[in-house]
């Protein structure tokens, strides 16, 4: 019974607690039991395990703060990605619905930390036709990479 009740113990202290901010343009969490590095490393297999691909890592933390630096000004971002991905089949998906839609590609993913603070958040795709529906499922899956990774 002592082993039943350490496992239950260790399993829910091992998700993430983490908190939803989220407005019409905006989906983002505020993480608070993990480091920004675990953070990461957890989107990026989920990323993968969803059947992403990275396509490009751009650390705006890094060159945000090259700059503050040669302007001697202070920094912002103690770290900040932004992940870049894609999925040919949800791609192919997408600009069948509308062929604009190839302007949401790659889809993106930030994590950055602020004054030791970790977010992560994805600015929410809107219809660019009246009859479009695909963005809905974009959100959608945007949310789901993040919400799986913090699980």
């Amino acid at each position: 019974m002592k082993k039943l009740i350490l496992f239950c113990f260790m399993v829910c202290t091992l998700s993430a607690n983490y908190k939803i901010i989220e407005n019409e343009n905006l989906f983002s969490v505020k993480v608070e039991s993990e480091s920004f590095q675990e953070v990461l490393v957890n989107l990026k297999d989920e990323i993968s395990f969803q059947g992403f691909i990275i396509v490009h890592e751009l650390n705006l933390a890094k060159s945000t703060s090259n700059v503050a630096k040669a302007l001697k000004q202070k920094a912002v971002l103690t770290n900040g990605i932004n992940l870049l991905m894609c999925k040919s089949s949800f791609t192919l998906k997408m600009i069948q619905e509308n062929p604009s839609n190839i302007t949401y590609c790659p889809l993106g993913i930030s994590i950055y930390e602020v004054k030791n603070e970790v977010f992560i958040s994805y600015k929410k795709y809107h219809k660019l036709n009246f009859d479009d529906k695909i963005f809905k499922e974009v959100n959608e899956k945007l949310k789901n990479l993040i919400l799986k990774s913090l699980d």
